[in-house]
This record gives structure tokens, C-alpha cells and sequence, in this order.
């Protein structure tokens, strides 16, 4: 049977991952191995200077589904899941349903999407889903019925084992959304904004918060589409190399050819 693994950054018990195995349900057999507690914003971090554990749990009452909790980063909980629980891989790793979206450059400090990541590592085809909820997180609207006829249509495609897909659906009902697009990241939607506020015994703290200002907008783009009430659908490969400007670098006089290639 179609194996999947759930996963996800705010932890087993959240209502999110609720919401993405309730909208899966009947599709696919659902392990799900998550964090034990919140994990929000840890990125690709990884434990390796502690031991992990993994215990069996109630998965909110769901008594068909298998789920795992892990004293883990979002990533350990895929390397949980492939090599101690299944020891084999699944056909697929879904990690959400994050509380708040994750847009252009959000990918690179999203435990969400980091899951996804890992699971790419490993060459299994991996999905991070995100919901514009922040400022919400217990308002899930409609996301099952927004989200299961993509699952449907995941199902009978092949997703290539070196790309994750990154999907953000909006706040809205049903009955608004425009459909689903694929896009590109809008890396510049918003700049970094530093609060300086005072701490203990004076010393002054500074907080990461966030502008959105009048920046541009970039047409089908993962955050203009959002705001105008579609799914976005963003494929990403793990190989970060520029393979165009390589050619370029190629020349440099400091540079020699790959001798390897040569022989």
C-alpha cells in the first residue's frame, strides 16, 4: 500500500498535523513520527550531541493511525522514521500542516520545509505544507477540503526524489480560492526588522520581527499569488549549484578544469 510519512516543526500533539492526516486518511497508509514538542524555526538543525528517543503515542485519538514521537528536530524525526521505525523508505514524506505560511526565503529557516529537505536527502519524494494562520494558529478553516484534491493528484504523478514541493494555501474558504499555480519564490517579500528593547539588568535585547512595507510585488510569485487567493505550488531541488555561472568560473585564470573529467 502507498506508504506516507507525517511529519512536522510544531509538534505531534498541534492541530495542524491533525488536519494533515485527517485530510489523507483513506489515501495511503499514515505513519506519523513528529516532534515532541515545538520545533518552530530550528531550520535543518540536527541532534547529534544528545541521544534520541522515540515513544509510542495516542495520535489524537485516531486509533488506526500509527504516530511516533521524537525528542528531535524536524529533521531527526525523518531520519526516525527511515531508519529505525520503517527501516525502509516510504513513497512519500509530507511534513505540515505548519500554523503560518512559508514563503520565499522562509524555506531556508522553516523546520517544515527542512523535514521535506531531509527526506529528499534520503531520495524520497517530500511535500511541506503551510496555512496562513500565524496570527490564528487554531483557525484551520477549510484546509482538509482545500488540500485533498492535491493529494489526490499527487498520488497518480511522480515526484522526482531530488525535489521537495512547497505549498502555501491561504486563509480563505472554499468556495473563494482562484486554484492552484505552481511559482517561483519571492525571496524579497518582506526585510528583516530589529527591535531593540530593554533587558536584564539593562543590558538591551534585540528581537528579529519582520516589514512588509510597499515592497514589490513580483507577479506569480509564491507571495502575490497568496494574496490573491491561490494555492502555490513551489518545486525546489536540493542541489543549490549555479550551474550557469559555473560555465563562467570555468574561466577564471585561477581556475583549472576538472582533470577527472579529462581522463
Amino acid at each position: 500500500m502507498y506508504k506516507v510519512v507525517v511529519t512536522n516543526d510544531d509538534g505531534i500533539h498541534a492541530q495542524g498535523i491533525h488536519k494533515l492526516v485527517k485530510s489523507l486518511d483513506g489515501l495511503a497508509e499514515i505513519i506519523v513520527v513528529a516532534p515532541d514538542t515545538e520545533r518552530s524555526a530550528e531550520g535543518h538543525r540536527i541532534t547529534v550531541r544528545e541521544g534520541l528517543t522515540v515513544k509510542r503515542v495516542d495520535f489524537h485519538g485516531m486509533k488506526h493511525i500509527q504516530a511516533w514521537a521524537v525528542n528531535g528536530t524536524p529533521a531527526d524525526c525523518v531520519k526516525m522514521a527511515i531508519n529505525v521505525i520503517l527501516q525502509e523508505r516510504p513513497d512519500l514524506v509530507i511534513s505540515g500542516i505548519n500554523a503560518g505560511l512559508n514563503l520565499g526565503k522562509d524555506i531556508y529557516y522553516s523546520g517544515t520545509v527542512s523535514a521535506a529537505r531531509e527526506a529528499v536527502i534520503y531520495e524520497v519524494p517530500a511535500i511541506a505544507v503551510s496555512y496562513e494562520n500565524h496570527f490564528h494558529k487554531d483557525d484551520f478553516g477549510e484546509v482538509e477540503k482545500l488540500v485533498r484534491p492535491i493529494w489526490e493528484e499527487i498520488k497518480i504523478h511522480d515526484i522526482p526524489v531530488d525535489v521537495l514541493i512547497n505549498i502555501n494555501v491561504p486563509h480563505i474558504k472554499s468556495a473563494e480560492l482562484r486554484g492552484v499555480v505552481v511559482t517561483g519564490l519571492d525571496i524579497h517579500h518582506y526585510r528583516d526588522r530589529i527591535d531593540e528593547r530593554p533587558g536584564v539588568s539593562g543590558v538591551p535585547e534585540y528581537w528579529l520581527d519582520r516589514e512588509y512595507g510597499e515592497l514589490k510585488k513580483i507577479n506569480n510569485k509564491d507571495y502575490h499569488m497568496i494574496r490573491n487567493k491561490y494555492i502555490t505550488m513551489t518545486p525546489i531541488q536540493i542541489d543549490s549549484t549555479d550551474y550557469t555561472f559555473f560555465k563562467k568560473m570555468e574561466e577564471w585564470k585561477v581556475i583549472k578544469k576538472n582533470l577527472l573529467e579529462e581522463e
